[in-house]
């Protein structure tokens, strides 16, 4: 209905059947990143968003592996992308990644990574795990 207010609701005793409730999104929390990682041989374009810090590798059901982004199903042990190849995090306002002293190791645009080492990603950049190429694109940032 037009005109509705929506109530912020605090505690069970106040709740109305049916009234839309604010969400924390909508009292001005931060946003996450909306980030893609495009596989580039494939041409397939995974998005999630990023509020915290996340594995990307490849699970491993045998030793109960199992990575926030699991790029599994694409062929990457094949293509040499460890279990917990990297870590993708926010350090302040930025996104960064960091290589987990994976077997055949990261590429930020054509330079290999130290491992545990810290690098900054911008939108464009091409990473390659092992041998997989991919395509970072951030797609939304909170700041903005």
């Amino acid at each position: 209905m037009a005109g509705n207010t929506r109530k912020l609701v605090q505690d069970d005793d106040t709740k109305e059947a049916g009234s839309p409730q604010i969400k924390a999104i909508d009292l001005g929390m931060p946003r996450p990143w909306r980030i893609s990682i495009r596989l580039v041989q494939l041409q397939i374009q995974v998005v999630f968003d990023l509020a915290g810090s996340m594995i990307v590798g490849r699970s491993q059901p045998e030793t109960d592996t199992y990575p926030d982004i699991d790029l599994g199903p694409f062929n990457a042990e094949e293509l040499g992308v460890s279990r917990q190849h990297l870590t993708i995090k926010l350090d302040g306002d930025r996104v960064v990644i960091t290589d987990n002293k994976s077997s055949n190791g990261t590429k930020l645009n054509g330079e290999r990574l130290k491992p545990t080492e810290t690098y900054p990603v911008r939108h464009g950049d091409e990473l390659t795990l092992g041998t997989m190429a991919l395509k970072v694109e951030l797609l939304t940032n909170p700041i903005n």
